[in-house]
């Protein structure tokens, strides 16, 4: 399985996991890429752990990069992908222009023009203020 499609499946249980399902595995049954789950476990199993472990601190970095825009008022597709690309981020597994450009992807796939805009504009401030910072 491709690490693009194992993005796509850790997404969809960050999503279904935000929206409050219990066993956030019961979405991915009626997923195309569940048969392959097994050769991306690692790779969902941590962006899962991560998610959740630090979801305070990612909705705060949400927030100081979107002042604009409450974060009940984001939509929780555009928060789920934001998640995962933190966690991707602080990994430092991908460059962080690959992280950026396959979260605007997903934006696209799954919402709509302006969710990948507005991605692709929270993470690359987030991650020009990690530079400047000297965190990259």
């Amino acid at each position: 399985m491709s690490l693009h499609a194992a993005r796509r499946l850790a997404l969809q249980m960050i999503f279904a996991r935000m929206f409050g399902a219990e066993d956030s595995t019961s979405v991915l049954e009626e997923l195309e890429d569940y048969p392959s789950l097994e050769a991306a476990g690692d790779f969902v199993t941590a962006a899962l752990d991560a998610t959740r472990l630090h979801e305070a601190e990612y909705n705060q970095i949400i927030q100081q990069y979107s002042p604009s825009r409450a974060l009940e008022r984001i939509p929780v597709l555009d928060r789920a992908i934001l998640h995962l690309s933190f966690h991707e981020l602080s990994s430092k597994e991908a460059p962080a222009s690959v992280v950026i450009n396959e979260a605007v992807e997903l934006a696209k796939r799954y919402g709509d023009e302006s969710d990948g805009r507005f991605i692709n504009g929270v993470l690359g401030n987030y991650v020009r203020a990690q530079v400047s910072q000297g965190h990259e």
